[in-house]
C-alpha cells in the first residue's frame, strides 16, 4: 500500500549509506536540478535522474546543502581563466557554479576532482588577486587626511593675512581695473 503523502523525517533505513549528489544539468535547453544516487561498492547500480519532490524530501539534508551552495553568488566559473576547459566543465558538473564555492569548499567536495584541493588554493588566490591589504588602505587614507589638513591650515593662514589662497581657482584671463591701469 503506497502512501503519496509520505513525510520523510531524518534518513530512511539504508539511505544514510547512499552517495547522493544533487547537481545542475541541462534538460533540452533548460537548466534543471538532477540527482545522482550511487550505492557505494556497486558501480552498476546508479540512478541519475531529474530531482523531483520525493528526492528533495527523502534526502532533505543533502538537498538543503545543495540549495545553500546554489544561492551563493559570486564570480562565475566561466570567468576563471586559469582553469582548463575540461576542469571548468567538471566543476560545473559537480555543482560548482562560482569560484567562491570552489575557494570555500571542504576537502570532501573534491573527492571526484583530480587535484581539487590544490584548485581550492588557486581559487582563493584568484579571488584575492588585486586586493590591497586593509592596513595599506588605512595608511593611504591617513596620509591623504594629513595632506588635506595641511592644505586647510595653509588656506586658513592665508585668509587670516588677507591673501587670496593659493590654488583658489584659475584666473579667467580678464584683468582687473588695477591690473589694466598698471599695464
Amino acid at each position: 500500500m503506497a502512501d503519496d503523502g509520505i513525510s520523510y523525517v531524518g534518513e530512511s533505513t539504508g539511505d544514510n549509506f547512499l552517495d547522493v549528489i544533487f547537481y545542475k544539468g541541462m534538460l533540452g535547453e533548460v537548466e534543471t536540478d538532477f540527482v545522482r544516487i550511487i550505492i557505494p561498492g556497486d558501480k552498476t547500480n546508479v540512478i541519475d535522474t531529474v530531482a523531483d519532490e520525493i528526492h528533495k524530501r527523502r534526502f532533505a539534508r543533502k538537498w538543503q546543502a545543495y540549495e545553500g551552495l546554489q544561492s551563493i553568488g559570486g564570480t562565475p566559473i566561466m570567468e576563471w581563466a586559469d582553469v582548463p576547459e575540461t576542469l571548468r566543465s567538471e566543476f560545473l558538473y559537480q555543482g560548482f557554479r562560482y569560484v567562491e564555492q570552489v575557494a570555500g569548499a571542504p576537502d570532501s567536495a573534491f573527492s571526484r576532482i583530480m587535484g581539487g584541493v590544490q584548485w581550492r588554493t588557486k581559487a582563493q588566490s584568484f579571488l584575492n588577486r588585486g586586493k590591497v591589504a586593509e592596513s595599506d588602505i588605512i595608511k593611504q587614507q591617513a596620509e591623504q587626511l594629513k595632506e588635506l589638513q595641511e592644505q586647510m591650515k595653509k588656506m586658513q593662514e592665508q585668509m587670516k593675512q588677507g591673501e587670496k589662497p593659493s590654488g583658489a581657482g584659475p584666473k579667467l584671463g580678464r584683468k582687473t581695473q588695477k591690473e589694466k591701469d598698471e599695464a
